[in-house]
């Protein structure tokens, strides 16, 4: 197993993963919608000859700082799915020296994405349905928001909290070939079971939470156009 090494702005290279898992990723919307915030406000930037991300300082106009490890790979992983683009280069100072880096900009997609989030209750990390009946209790509307080919996050807020994820089978998993199926998780990561397509996978997610699944909104947020 290969080492990924990323070079520094300033200084030695250093190791951000591996060649087949590659910088760390997120799954969980609350992180993507943490970042989407910050990549307005203070802003980040890229330096594109090294690949770091920086954070904009607010205090200090053309002035920035590194990014958080985890931040930055986030910034990275929303860039590749298209829902961070790269804008105009500007002269940044960082730590003591200087040098071009490209603004991050929001498409109006990835907004509206994380604006129906917000409308979304907290999901909470435990729930037991509570049955007031022999038939299980019907969710809310589930949110099925595919934002990048083959994979899609699953978000219910009202009437029955939970999220996770559905993964097209080969996708980052070695076998170098779609099936036709996708593969269901919980947003522990708990494997939930196989799917047809992303309608019967959020059906799933419901029961395995306990309820019958309400009305599925599914959003191609993702766009081959965008590529």
């Amino acid at each position: 197993m290969t080492d990924l090494v990323q070079d520094a702005l300033f200084g030695e290279p250093t190791r951000v993963g591996t060649d087949s898992t590659g910088p760390a990723t997120t799954q969980d919307p609350s992180e993507v919608a943490r970042i989407v915030s910050a990549a307005q406000d203070p802003g980040f930037l890229i330096v594109e000859r090294t690949g770091r991300v920086l954070k904009a300082d607010p205090t200090r106009p053309g002035c920035a700082e590194a990014a958080a490890r985890h931040d930055g790979d986030t910034v990275i992983q929303l860039l590749g799915s298209g829902h961070l683009k790269l804008g105009g280069n500007h002269h940044i100072h960082c730590d003591g020296h200087e040098g071009p880096a490209r603004s991050v900009l929001i498409p109006k997609a990835t907004r509206d994405m994380v604006l129906r989030w917000s409308h979304l209750r907290p999901i909470p990390r435990r729930r037991t349905p509570v049955r007031t009946s022999s038939q299980p209790p019907t969710s809310g509307r589930i949110s099925v928001d595919i934002v990048e080919r083959g994979k899609a996050l699953v978000t219910c807020g009202t009437g029955g909290d939970f999220s996770g994820t559905i993964i097209r089978n080969g996708r980052n998993r070695g076998s170098g070939r779609a099936d036709g199926r996708y593969t269901v998780e919980t947003e522990y990561g708990d494997d939930v079971g196989q799917a047809g397509s992303y309608r019967a996978g959020a059906v799933m997610l419901a029961r395995r939470h306990g309820y019958r699944a309400g009305p599925i909104e599914i959003e191609h947020e993702y766009r081959l156009d965008e590529h």
